[in-house]
């Protein structure tokens, strides 16, 4: 008799029957389980580009599949699929020079045109070397030492990275109060909304 999976069964059962039928039923529920956070950690890494997202899910996919006898049930699946996940992505960066987790990144202002940006567009726009160390840590919860140990990297520099990368976003999300010595529009809407319209 055949098994039966749905969205209910837990991670280890579907598991356990792809490691011994390679069930593809199991594979399916959880490949539609996983992978839509897999392929955020990838997106966020790889600076929203969805194509190249689409390749480092697929890729952390075969990968899990061959190393399937390594997970261990007492940790999460889901986290164990985005930690390939996030490999393959920091290994996408290094082979397009887009990585430079050392090196203070440089953007310009004309990159943040809106007044103020939602979360999601800050952490892309961020240098690479940046967004990785804070996806990594404040997205996936890697400790400084697993994410010196992902990218090369010292954990103080991890520390550094982060810390530069939270400015960053911090600074981004917050408006501009002035521009120039003028009030910009968005601090001028907001002074008019705490006085309640009065000018």
């Amino acid at each position: 008799m055949r098994e039966s999976f749905d969205a209910s069964t837990p991670d280890r059962d579907l598991v356990r029957a792809i490691r011994r039928g390679r069930s593809e039923d199991a594979f399916n529920v959880l490949y539609d389980r996983h992978t839509p956070r897999a392929f955020k950690t990838a997106w966020r890494l790889l600076g929203a580009s969805v194509h190249d997202a689409e390749d480092a899910v697929q890729e952390a996919w075969m990968r899990a599949i061959e190393s399937l006898h390594t997970w261990s049930d007492e940790s999460a699946f889901g986290a164990w699929l985005r930690g390939i996940a996030a490999h393959v992505a920091i290994d996408a960066l290094r082979k397009t020079a887009r990585f430079a987790p050392e090196a203070d990144g440089e953007w310009s202002d004309e990159e943040w045109s809106s007044d103020r940006l939602d979360l999601e567009t800050a952490i892309v726009g961020l240098p690479a070397g940046y967004r990785t160390v804070l996806v990594l840590h404040d997205v996936e919860g890697f400790t400084h030492e697993e994410i010196g140990a992902q990218l090369g990297i010292t954990a103080g520099t991890s520390k550094g990275q982060l810390f530069k990368a939270r400015r960053a976003v911090r600074a981004r999300l917050a408006p501009k109060e002035v521009e120039g010595g003028i009030p910009s529009e968005g601090a001028k809407r907001r002074s008019e909304e705490r006085s309640g319209g009065r000018a």
